[in-house]
């Protein structure tokens, strides 16, 4: 990721420029964009998700906090942001899209409510057919999850020399119990503190996850990685969606441990992170020092 953006005029310049989506002039708020990540109950339980708070956690670095969080039913909220995760869904007009992706769960016309979006760049090529085909919205060819950048914002995260751990798994939230803790050895729950998951995975050499940003985390980091999939919860969509997205339209996933362990990682990810970055609605955070990517 060279020759990133070093230079606060040429950010400034960039802000006031805009032409992702037809952006017109208009008065901008003082503090940016409310967030909008997913942060629902499920099957009773509540609990915070990994692959969705990364978003919080990424963007909030980015514009050197504080950030709003926007709650589903919030009053008075003209638009909101919405990154990491499957969650187009809960998109209404003129929000901002910035690496999302479309939720395979929900592949009707009539699932989405808005008409209007300003979107900068999608997860992946099956969200962009998806958004031009059954919805009939303008999509950038940009893609990527924003979650990819994380490397290049927090220094105080690397990659271990001689790591702890010759693998971890990691699986999606909805299949903890096929994994208790006392049974298998290097588990990982995505609804663990953020904090560890992310030192875990760069103490390890590989990682098998069925959660999508267990992949993207340690990918992110050059951690060879391998999606698996014991359950059919999750729709293959998110996954393809990413994958296709980096580059890899031919990848496959282990159904074992045994398996995953055999396979090893997927090919290296193939994915214009500059454009990822340089497609993040700066102009909102007007009145923001942001922090800037490391190389």
């Amino acid at each position: 990721m060279k020759n990133w953006f070093q230079n606060k005029w040429i950010l400034s310049a960039l802000m006031l420029c805009t032409t992702w989506t037809g952006f017109t002039e208009e008065i901008l708020p003082d503090e940016g964009l409310p967030l909008f990540y997913w942060n629902e109950k499920w099957r009773g339980r509540t609990f915070v998700n990994f692959g969705d708070y990364i978003s919080y956690i990424l963007v909030e670095r980015m514009v050197d906090g504080p950030l709003e969080v926007y709650v589903k039913g919030q009053k008075n909220v003209k638009k909101k942001l919405l990154a990491s995760g499957s969650i187009i869904s809960f998109a209404i007009n003129d929000d901002v899209v910035w690496g999302s992706g479309i939720n395979g769960k929900l592949l009707k016309a009539k699932d989405y409510k808005f008409t209007t979006l300003d979107i900068r760049c999608v997860r992946g090529p099956l969200t962009r057919d998806f958004l031009k085909e059954h919805l009939n919205h303008d999509c950038p060819e940009i893609y990527g999850d924003p979650a990819l950048l994380f490397p290049y914002f927090f220094p105080e995260f690397t990659r271990k020399e001689n790591p702890t751990h010759d693998y971890i798994i990691i699986p999606h939230f909805s299949e903890e119990a096929q994994f208790p803790k006392e049974e298998w050895d290097n588990i990982v729950f995505s609804t663990d503190p953020w904090d560890e998951i992310v030192a875990k995975i760069l103490d390890s050499r590989f990682v098998i996850s069925s959660s999508l940003h267990g992949v993207i985390i340690a990918e992110a980091y050059g951690i060879p990685a391998r999606l698996l999939r014991v359950s059919e919860t999750e729709p293959l969509f998110k996954f393809q969606d990413y994958y296709f997205g980096t580059g890899r339209p031919h990848f496959t996933y282990a159904t074992t441990v045994d398996e995953a362990l055999e396979m090893g990682g997927e090919s290296p990810i193939e994915c214009d992170l500059e454009k990822v970055y340089k497609a993040f609605p700066f102009e909102y955070w007007p009145n923001t020092n942001f922090q800037f990517p490391r190389e």
